[in-house]
């Protein structure tokens, strides 16, 4: 999984959990996407993976719990074309 895109869906967990007053119980479906459920649901009969049992995580805990599962490739960052242009232009011709 890319790592921003992990990066977000932990922030979007962690803000959609901060609105249940229970535990709730977090896990990796069979897509590979982090799911939340009631802590008396068994998932893993289902296939899915358990992540953990919180009540209202920060997004730090979350990804420390999710990371153990999830592999992360690194977000691919590419310049912009006028930036190569702009160092292009200012070269010498050799």
């Amino acid at each position: 999984m890319d790592a921003r895109a992990f990066s977000q869906r932990i922030e979007g967990l962690a803000q959609e959990l901060r609105g249940y007053h229970g535990h709730r119980t977090v896990w990796i479906d069979l897509d590979g996407s982090l799911v939340h459920a009631e802590p008396e649901e068994e998932l893993e009969r289902r296939g899915y993976l358990y992540v953990g049992t919180f009540l209202r995580p920060s997004a730090d805990e979350l990804a420390e719990a999710a990371g153990r599962f999830v592999a992360l490739a690194p977000s691919v960052v590419r310049p912009a074309a006028s930036v190569d242009v702009g160092i292009e232009a200012g070269l010498a011709p050799a």
